[in-house]
C-alpha cells in the first residue's frame, strides 16, 4: 500500500510539471491567442471525456466546464490592472486550488482518519481538508508578500479552497454514478483531464469573479 501510494505521489508530481510548464510559458509571453486555445482544448478534451463516460447530467456538466473555459479567457482578455497582470492572477488561482488539492491528498492519505464523504469519495478526510486550507493560507500570505497584494486575496483563495473541495465531490459524485474512478489515462497519476480539472471548475471562475470586482 505504502509502495504504491509513493508510486502514485511520483507520478503526480511529474504530471503536474509537464502541466505547470505550458501554463507558466503563457502567462510569460503573455499572448490571448495562445491562451485561449490551450485553455479551449482543455475544456473540449474535458466534455469529449464526460460524453465518453456516460456521465449524467451531461448538459449541467458542459455547461460547468466550458463556463470555466469562457470565464477564464474572458478574465485574461478584459481585465486589465497597472499593478498586476491578469495572467499573474489566473496563475496565482491555478496554483492555490493545484497546492490545497495536493496537501489535502497528501496530508489525508498519511493522517486522515475521519471520513468526509465515504459514499461519494471515501478517501476524503477532515485531517486532509484542514491540512489543505493551512497550506493555501500560507501560500496566499506569502503571495500577498511577495506580489505586494491587497490581504484580501487570502480570503478569496481561502475561499476558493472550498469551492474547490466540492468541485471535486461534484465530479466523484457522478463518476461514482457511473461506476468509473477515473474519466480516462491521459495524465499519469491523475486520471483524465476531467479528474484534473474537477477541482478548478467551480474555484476558478468564482475566484476570477471575486479578483474582476476588486481589481
Amino acid at each position: 500500500m505504502e509502495k504504491e501510494f509513493k508510486k502514485n505521489l511520483i507520478e503526480r508530481f511529474i504530471t503536474s510539471i509537464a502541466m505547470i510548464v505550458p501554463i507558466v510559458l503563457v502567462v510569460t509571453y503573455k499572448n490571448v491567442w495562445l491562451f485561449s486555445i490551450i485553455v479551449s482544448l482543455t475544456c473540449l478534451v474535458g466534455c469529449y471525456e464526460w460524453v465518453k463516460n456516460n456521465l449524467q447530467n451531461r448538459l449541467l456538466g458542459m455547461f460547468i466546464i466550458l463556463n470555466f473555459g469562457l470565464t477564464s479567457i474572458i478574465f485574461v482578455t478584459f481585465i486589465q490592472n497597472a499593478v498586476i497582470s491578469p495572467y499573474i492572477i489566473f496563475l496565482a488561482v491555478i496554483f492555490n486550488t493545484a497546492i490545497f488539492d495536493s496537501s489535502a491528498y497528501m496530508i489525508g492519505s498519511n493522517f486522515g482518519k475521519n471520513k468526509i464523504a465515504i459514499n461519494i469519495s471515501p478517501n476524503k478526510t477532515y485531517e486532509g481538508l484542514v491540512g489543505g486550507l493551512i497550506v493555501s493560507v500560507l501560500y496566499s500570505c506569502s503571495l500577498c508578500i511577495f506580489l505586494n497584494l491587497d490581504f484580501i486575496v487570502i480570503i478569496f483563495l481561502f475561499l476558493g479552497c472550498f469551492f474547490a473541495f466540492f468541485g471535486d465531490l461534484f465530479i466523484s459524485y457522478y463518476k461514482r454514478k457511473s461506476g468509473i474512478k477515473d474519466t480516462g489515462h491521459f495524465l499519469p497519476g491523475h486520471g483524465g483531464v476531467l479528474d484534473r480539472l474537477d477541482s478548478h471548475l467551480i474555484a476558478t471562475p468564482l475566484i476570477l469573479l471575486l479578483f474582476s470586482i476588486v481589481l
